[in-house]
């Protein structure tokens, strides 16, 4: 009897290559939509036919949040029982045709919705392409992978600004909030391109399927998967059974204080050092050396993680983070200021990354889009606060070191949190049993 193939180094990191790519690119796509609003935001303020007031802008800003919440559940759950492909494209779609019709809106109520529709989308897009990253990166290299696809949503942040910079003020908001139709044209080749998630295939019992597309990749059959032991469905239930609690609850409360570091800094950070003291110039440019440290430090901590392991990289880049983030209470020269910036950058955003990557990791196949949309729909009460917890210190005129305060505490929480999770490399099926998929088949998709 022949013995199942396994896959080769080559057709792993060939088929990795082409998956972190498309996610990469809905990544980009996602930063440049969360940041474009941001960017235009003083110009759509001045605009005179709209009349903008702040408490209206803020709401505007809000509605992409709300979206992402709803988003995150219903796609993350989706993804599992209906397959991964046909909803990442659903989600890539949606929020793309949502974010460049934004440009048209007549009026800041149809803005809104428009972008509370963007919203939705965005948030399936992250549980999707991180199952999908995670399933196809080769053996040994997953965190690295999953943090290369997700420098992509800094860089996009960061394509907002420039494009912003060079357009906006010649040609207005709308043509800087329209380039995120863009997208839309990569949609076809996205749907050509990608392939199904082959757990998916085997967890839904479409084995014959998963065999046809496994031999056209040059890749082996998952085999570690339950195909009947258990019918609990992907959904809030399956998180919360016995086996999973403390994994979820974990997760849960490392995003929830993750989240309040990360929209808390990338909000006020500008802010914040203006009131340190700072110039304009250098604390607008501190935001520029957070989110690109965070972008770069991504990578570095994905190859310390598949080689020291991630719980240990997480708790590390957290400590390190609150650490930076409290020596920014002081004023030190600008260079120093500049370096505690940049590791606050690596200590939030990538690490953050990395432990997504982790949640990813340790859900079985058949639960993980699940498990990343709805802890990520969970975060999005952390990413709320953060603002919050600043536009408070600010509003009642406490000292600027309260922040740092804050944000550093926060940081500890997150690293604290992660320890909650048990130790194990990943829970192996819904039940906790694997079986093989049927030998004969596997001899048919090697044949």
């Amino acid at each position: 009897m022949k013995q199942p193939v396994i896959q080769s180094q080559s057709s792993a990191a060939r088929v990795s290559v082409l998956v972190t790519s498309l996610t990469f690119f809905a990544l980009f796509s996602e930063g440049y939509d969360m940041g474009v609003l941001g960017a235009v935001l003083p110009t759509m303020l001045s605009d005179p036919s709209w009349h903008l007031a702040p408490g209206v802008a803020g709401l505007i800003a809000s509605a992409v949040l709300v979206g992402m919440f709803f988003g995150g559940y219903i796609f993350g759950v989706v993804g599992d029982r209906f397959g991964r492909k046909p909803t990442f494209l659903a989600c890539l779609t949606l929020f793309s045709a949502a974010s460049g019709l934004a440009a048209l809106a007549p009026n800041p109520a149809v803005f809104a919705v428009l972008r509370g529709l963007a919203g939705i989308g965005i948030g399936g897009v992250v549980p999707l392409a991180a199952a999908l990253t995670y399933e196809y990166a080769p053996p040994g290299r997953q965190s690295r992978q999953f943090a290369l696809m997700y420098t992509g949503y800094s860089l996009g942040i960061f394509a907002s600004a420039l494009i912003s910079f060079l357009l906006v003020r010649e040609h207005g908001w709308r043509i800087v909030v329209g380039i995120g139709l863009v997208p839309l044209l990569v949609v076809p080749l996205a749907a050509w391109l990608l392939p199904e998630s082959l757990s998916y295939l085997v967890c839904s019992k479409q084995v014959q399927r998963a065999e046809v597309l496994a031999k056209k990749l040059g890749l082996a059959v998952p085999v570690e998967v339950d195909l009947g032991a258990s019918k609990v469905s992907p959904g809030l239930r399956a998180l919360f059974a016995r086996d999973k609690l403390a994994a979820t609850i974990g997760f849960w409360l490392c995003t929830f204080f993750a989240m309040i570091l990360v929209y808390g800094l990338n909000t006020w950070l500008p802010q914040i050092m203006r009131n340190a003291g700072y110039d304009l110039g250098p604390s607008i440019m501190f935001l520029g050396a957070f989110a690109l440290a965070s972008s770069l430090g991504g990578g570095l901590l994905g190859m310390a993680a598949d080689r020291f392991g991630r719980v240990p990289v997480i708790i590390t880049g957290y400590i390190c983070g609150a650490f930076a983030i409290a020596m920014l209470s002081h004023v030190w020269p600008l260079p120093v200021t500049y370096i505690l910036t940049a590791v606050a950058g690596v200590g939030s955003v990538a690490v953050s990354t990395i432990m997504t990557g982790y949640l990813a990791h340790f859900f079985p196949p058949e639960l993980r889009s699940t498990a990343v949309g709805i802890c990520v729909s969970f975060s999005r009460f952390g990413a709320m606060s953060g603002p919050l917890i600043g536009g408070f210190i600010a509003e009642y005129k406490l000292p600027f070191e309260w922040n740092f305060v804050v944000f550093s505490v926060a940081a500890v929480a997150a690293a604290l949190s992660i320890l909650i999770v048990p130790r194990r490399e990943a829970i192996s099926s819904l039940s906790g049993r694997t079986v093989s998929v049927h030998q004969s088949r596997l001899d048919k998709a090697i044949s």
